[in-house]
């Protein structure tokens, strides 16, 4: 069987097992039995390995630790080696620096000794020469020795104080100091009692370089003496000064606030000529002198003004007097030291307390300012450069003076009270200057117009100020709004008073537009009716068209005259460009409103409709050649139109003009587009109902308005047969199905009778009216057609619209650039 030996050979073994047939029966058995051993063999290797490793591992430790051992053994004796050998070399070079290091000491000891002795020499040489020079005067000749003296004695020296020798020498040092104080101070004495250097003083024009660059270079050493010689000096300057204007005395009065400003003047004046030479530049004494009066004048009218507003009647003519003294008086301060005084406080804000009476009293001035307005001319002497009423730019700058003055004194206060009380004193006046000045300027509606231009001309004027007194208003309402703390308290004061100024120019347009211009073109629409439409030959231009030409005519380079068109002469006098193309936009609406009205009144039917006794007002075919005829003016319409933007842009080439020119003629272009779809509306045949409803759909964009449908047949003239009406308007809602399938837009608009509305609510009201059942059942079931509100209003006048606000470069010239890009009230 299995031999243990390494040349076993398997092959013999497994012969023996396999020898018969009936072994292939136990094969299983013999591979389970083969597995076990496989198993068994391995656990056998595994083991003894194991075995090995740990013997192995056990006799390795052994080893390192012996090894280990004798490593450290010899690292320790190295290290005991290495620490004697530095100890001894330490030892060796202690013993080799020990006198070096003793001479380097000595050395340095000497050094400072030497340093010390030169010092002490320097500062008594200097001690010796600066007593010397004091005998005699000459400071300047005194300034280096006396700088080094002080420089040492309070660097150097000050940690010598024990030594008792060196505390003698500083106190003599400190006598001297105190000496040179009083001599320089002895000197400036006789400077201010004679005005310059006395005789017994020294004579020469070297004398004032001797206190310049002499005494004030010394002060110059210690800021102490330097401070208190310039406090004893501007105090014994202005002593005089507040010996005269004391607060209980008569001169220290509010009265005399002016006295105390001038002599002031005299002292600083007095000054500069005969007292600065001796004074260095640098020192800036006039600017103390000057924040010294300040502070001082300030305290004094702080109890002055509490003493005069403690009275229930204080005088106002006294406090606007002081008040006006003092802003006078500190703008000569900012003016002569550039505003580089620093003082604790302005003297004007004394007066802040009060600023309320200062509101009072430009009440009063705007009461007289006022009745001056009433009674001066309304027109400016020269229109070339702008044609507002003269008195409402000077109210501006009334108020510009006013707020600027105001803004001064507040500085920078965050108190809002002051400046909502300005806010609302600006609304007043302006709400007075607007019922007072311009209101009366607007011809009431019942009065009638007996010279159109001299009326135009004052309507014209009042659009204008309107205006720029609105435009003016947002330019103070910013300035106020970027000083208060609360911008809606100030936006809120203006508002009214701003829509009102908004609501006159509007007033102005209207009164513009339908009692002078309406009234011209009334003429055109009597011309219209008396037309013979009967017995129309489509052959030229109809005579209102004419008429309306020359109404429309605009020539810029026409003189004012008598001969002068309306609208010319109110597009002319317009100041600014959005007036123009406002005012213009109006005068299209309404030619086009009333033209339409016009045709629609002579084409509608005569009610009550669908009757037998009522006769037919025109025929089919008539109306065919009215509508052919109507083209044929609308095309001279339409070049009378386009004219007039390009006229009024003229050679301008402002962008905003070019802009506005291609906008209106943009808006003509595509409204009388649609007065031209209107008129083929009414020469388009009814006889073929899809051809009819196809026409329909196409030139009015598929409109679905059953009632507008209805109103342009009735237009057309075509008879009141029921079964000629539902056939058309069943081919037209086929019609209408088809383009919803093909997704095509729906127009749910009104057209063109949006313009003038009151003729097609006329039509909705007679047709719902129709007695006729079988008309009655088709208008209400099948058209959908129900009367009008009895709320809409007549919409025959064009609405009124705000003037746009323009922008900046548009504004007028002259007195327009008083609301140009910098405003009036820009500071």
């Amino acid at each position: 069987m299995i031999d243990n030996s390494l040349e076993y050979d398997p092959t013999e073994d497994i012969t023996n097992i396999l020898l018969t047939r009936d072994s292939l029966d136990e094969i299983d058995n013999l591979i389970l039995s083969t597995r076990k051993f496989k198993l068994q063999l391995s656990g056998e290797i595994e083991s003894k390995a194991e075995e090995e490793e740990t013997e192995s591992k056990e006799n390795l430790e052994e080893d390192d630790k012996v090894k280990v051992k004798e490593l450290m053994d010899k690292l320790m004796s190295e290290y005991t080696i290495t620490r004697e050998t530095s100890v001894h070399t330490q030892e060796n070079i202690r013993k080799l620096t020990q006198g070096i290091s003793k001479l380097d000491n000595a050395k340095q000891n000497l050094t400072q000794t030497m340093s010390f002795f030169q010092n002490l020499k320097i500062m008594t040489d200097c001690y010796i020469q600066c007593k010397t020079l004091l005998e005699s005067g000459s400071f300047q000749e005194m300034v280096s020795p006396y700088r080094i003296m002080y420089s040492l004695a309070e660097t150097t020296f000050t940690t010598y104080k024990s030594v008792s020798e060196i505390n003698k020498l500083l106190t003599a040092i400190a006598r001297l100091k105190a000496d040179v104080f009083e001599k320089i101070k002895a000197k400036y004495t006789g400077l201010l009692r004679n005005g310059t250097l006395g005789a017994n003083e020294g004579d020469g024009e070297d004398k004032p370089n001797e206190l310049r660059d002499g005494a004030c270079e010394l002060l110059d050493s210690d800021q102490s003496s330097k401070s208190s010689l310039i406090d004893w000096f501007i105090g014994k300057l202005l002593y005089e000064m507040r010996e005269i204007f004391q607060i209980d005395d008569e001169a220290g009065s509010l009265e005399n606030l002016s006295r105390r400003y001038i002599y002031f003047k005299k002292v600083l004046n007095n000054f500069h000529s005969n007292l600065e030479k001796y004074f260095l530049p640098t020192w800036d004494l006039p600017i103390h002198i000057a924040s010294t009066f300040i502070d001082m004048t300030k305290r004094d009218l702080d109890m002055l003004l509490k003493r005069e507003f403690h009275d229930k009647s204080p005088s106002i003519d006294l406090f606007m007097m002081s008040l006006q003294e003092t802003l006078e008086f500190e703008k000569y301060i900012n003016v002569r030291f550039s505003k580089m005084l620093n003082c604790k406080s302005k003297l004007s804000t004394s007066f802040e307390p009060y600023l309320n009476v200062w509101v009072s009293h430009q009440d009063k001035l705007m009461d007289k300012k006022m009745l001056g307005y009433m009674s001066e001319g309304k027109f400016p002497e020269n229109t070339t450069d702008s044609f507002i009423v003269p008195s409402s730019a000077d109210i501006f700058r009334n108020y510009r003076t006013v707020l600027s003055q105001t803004l001064e004194l507040i500085q920078d206060n965050k108190d809002n009270k002051i400046l909502i009380e300005l806010a609302a004193f600006f609304t007043k006046w302006l709400g007075l200057y607007a019922n007072k000045i311009l209101e009366p300027l607007i011809l009431p509606d019942n009065i009638e117009i007996e010279d159109k231009e001299e009326c135009a001309k004052y309507t014209v004027l009042v659009v204008n100020t309107a205006g720029y007194c609105s435009s003016t208003i947002e330019q103070l309402e910013e300035k106020l709004m970027e000083f208060a703390p609360d911008t809606e308290q100030i936006s809120g004061v203006f508002i009214q008073t701003k829509s009102k100024y908004d609501d006159l120019a509007a007033r102005g347009m209207n009164f513009l537009l339908n009692r002078i211009i309406a009234v011209e073109l009334s003429f055109v629409w009597r011309e219209f009716k008396n037309v013979d439409w009967g017995h129309v030959m489509i052959e030229d231009y109809s005579r209102y068209m004419q008429t309306l030409k020359n109404l429309l005519r605009i020539n810029r380079n026409q003189p004012e005259g008598k001969d002068q068109l309306m609208l010319d002469f109110i597009l002319k006098n317009f100041n600014r460009d959005i007036y123009q193309w406002n005012f213009l936009d109006k005068v299209i609406n309404l030619v086009l409103s009333e033209y339409l009205s016009s045709i629609l009144k002579m084409l509608q039917p005569v009610p009550p409709y669908a009757s037998p006794n009522t006769p037919p007002k025109l025929t089919p075919s008539l109306v065919v050649n009215i509508g052919e005829q109507l083209s044929l003016d609308i095309d001279l319409l339409k070049t009378v139109l386009i004219q007039l933007p390009e006229t009024v842009a003229g050679d301008s080439d402002s962008g905003s003009n070019s802009t506005s020119m291609k906008r209106t003629k943009k808006r003509i272009e595509s409204d009388i587009d649609k007065l031209l779809k209107f008129t083929k509306l009414l020469v388009a045949p009814v006889d073929v109902p899809e051809t009819y409803a196809e026409t329909y759909e196409q030139l009015t964009g598929g409109n679905d308005d059953s009632t507008i449908w209805s109103f342009t047949l009735s237009l057309k003239a075509l008879p009141w047969d029921i079964n000629q009406w539902k056939q058309l308007w069943a081919e037209y809602k086929k019609a209408l199905e088809v383009r919803k399938q093909e997704e095509k837009n729906i127009d749910h608009s009104l057209l063109i009778m949006d313009w003038c509305p009151k003729p097609m609510m006329q039509f909705q009201t007679n047709i719902c009216r129709i007695q006729v059942k079988e008309w009655s059942e088709f208008v209400r079931n099948d058209l959908r057609i129900h009367p009008p509100a009895r709320t809409i209003q007549r919409a025959t006048k064009p609405v009124t619209q705000k003037p746009r606000p323009q922008p900046q470069e548009n504004k007028m010239a002259g007195l327009r650039d008083l609301v140009s890009s910098s405003g009036i009230f820009d500071r």
